[in-house]
């Protein structure tokens, strides 16, 4: 298990990468927030949505964890997304899963990784900034 003082050093980095407060739950840490869509349909008509993420990290008693995160997006934003995700210069873990799945009307990324939690919210934070520039 992760000493306390290394824990709460991984939510202040990890919470400042992801913009997001940490939460310390038994099953480990916890980071949520929402993330705010705004698009104009048409010169009069403006849509906002509201979209998840959750990042969730498991400590495996050494440097490295078992992070997860569950992001939700629009139909058009799945392919810069996925585009940044594999395009990124921090390269992905040998132990990495992404699963996609239509909800709601949304696609719902879950991705899977096994090391430092630091690099796991750097690389997600730099492909989630990739959709807010689009904006």
């Amino acid at each position: 298990m992760l000493k306390m003082n290394s824990l709460v050093a991984i939510a202040e980095k990890v919470g400042e990468l992801l913009e997001a407060e940490a939460e310390l739950r038994p099953e480990g840490l916890i980071f949520k927030k929402k993330r705010i869509v705004k698009e104009q349909k048409s010169s009069n008509v403006h849509v906002c949505w509201s979209l998840d993420l959750s990042v969730n990290v498991q400590s495996t008693g050494c440097e490295e964890a078992i992070n997860k995160a569950e992001v939700f997006l629009l139909p058009e934003e799945l392919p810069l997304f996925t585009a940044s995700l594999i395009g990124n210069p921090i390269l992905m873990p040998t132990n990495f899963s992404q699963k996609i799945s239509l909800e709601r009307g949304m696609y719902c990324v879950r991705l899977m990784s096994q090391e430092a939690p630091e690099i796991f919210a750097a690389r997600l934070s730099e492909t989630l900034s990739t959709l807010a520039d689009k904006e």
